[in-house]
């Protein structure tokens, strides 16, 4: 009797110990990964552009990149790079649009060259938007557009309903809760909702952020200012379930579009791309000194183009040859 007790109690205290630690490692692993830091600069692709280092409320220095457009005096789009990349990671694939306005990217927390001790997955990535804006507004740029990519896309959305400067917003592949992505941390059927829950519980205790209250789809209940959601029914990252979750979230704005794709992996561009983020950025925040180039001025641009792919990540290099594909389809057929 004394021996079944005996191992019980070991079995018992192995699960327990096996639950605890996987979900604090997971947790560990979540806010500390290895960083991504791209050797791609706006020069590469024949871009002026000014390196910037801007402060968060909470001490934090934070770099970025300025990158002006001929055409543009202050009409600013802000550039946000998911997780856990860099800024280099998504400007090839945005850099079109620095063909009407002011193009403004930067590290995330702890990401790329910005200081700090740890990612949190959007739950303080917020603040650093809000940073940004307030360094925007120190040039004189009182109203931007944020286009977000995963991590970014969901910073986009909880910033626009803070966030009065922001006039348009494209949010691609974003999560709508996060405490819905914890438990996709986990490949182990029938406890991956267990080691998720327990995670939150560990980033709550150690870091003082309640994952349930990072909750994109609940901001974007909030804000009326034109908003675009781009997602994938395929998506490998983040499931296709959280696009329709902030669908419905949106159902009250009647300035919200909708760009939902099939057979496109995590990153991937539709041969559309270019054309949708072009159109709803001029119908909804129009840049008065906009002008296409023609065809013979694009062929100039990227004959003059050498892009170092060293140190992108995969979905970036889906974005490459996406970006590729529409700048050359597009733009000069």
């Amino acid at each position: 009797m004394k021996s079944r007790f005996s191992t019980f109690m070991f079995i018992t205290s192995a699960v327990i110990f096996f639950f605890l630690f996987t979900s604090l490692w997971g947790l560990y692993i979540s806010i500390r990964p290895p960083k991504i830091i791209s050797q791609i600069t706006p020069r590469d692709l024949g871009m002026v552009y000014e390196e910037v280092s801007f402060k968060t409320r909470d001490g934090l220095a934070l770099s970025g990149w300025f990158v002006p457009s001929s055409k543009q005096k202050t009409k600013t789009i802000v550039l946000l790079h998911g997780y856990p990349a860099d800024k280099g990671d998504i400007l090839p694939a945005l850099s079109f649009l620095q063909k009407n306005y002011n193009l403004f990217l930067f590290d995330f927390r702890y990401l790329g060259k910005s200081e700090g001790s740890y990612s949190t997955a959007g739950a303080k990535e917020k603040e650093d938007l809000l940073s940004a804006i307030r360094y925007l507004k120190t040039r004189g740029i009182e109203e931007i557009g944020v286009w977000g990519f995963s991590m970014g896309g969901a910073v986009a959305l909880m910033t626009a309903a803070e966030a009065p400067e922001m006039k348009a917003v494209v949010s691609e592949v974003s999560y709508a809760r996060l405490d819905l992505m914890a438990p996709e941390l986990y490949k182990i059927p029938g406890l991956r909702y267990v080691l998720g829950y327990l995670t939150g519980l560990w980033g709550n205790l150690f870091l003082g952020i309640d994952i349930q209250k990072v909750a994109p789809e609940e901001a974007a209940r909030t804000f009326q200012i034109p908003a675009l959601i781009i997602h994938s029914t395929n998506d490998d990252v983040i499931s296709f379930s959280h696009a329709l979750r902030l669908k419905e979230a949106l159902a009250k704005n009647p300035r919200a579009e909708f760009w939902f794709q099939g057979n496109l992996v995590h990153g991937e561009l539709g041969g559309e791309y270019q054309k949708r983020i072009e159109e709803f950025f001029s119908k909804n925040w129009p840049s008065p000194e906009a002008q296409t180039p023609s065809n013979h001025e694009m062929w100039s641009i990227l004959e003059k183009v050498t892009i170092d792919t060293r140190g992108l990540s995969k979905p970036a290099g889906n974005r490459i040859r996406g970006s590729v594909r529409v700048a050359t389809y597009d733009d000069l057929t």
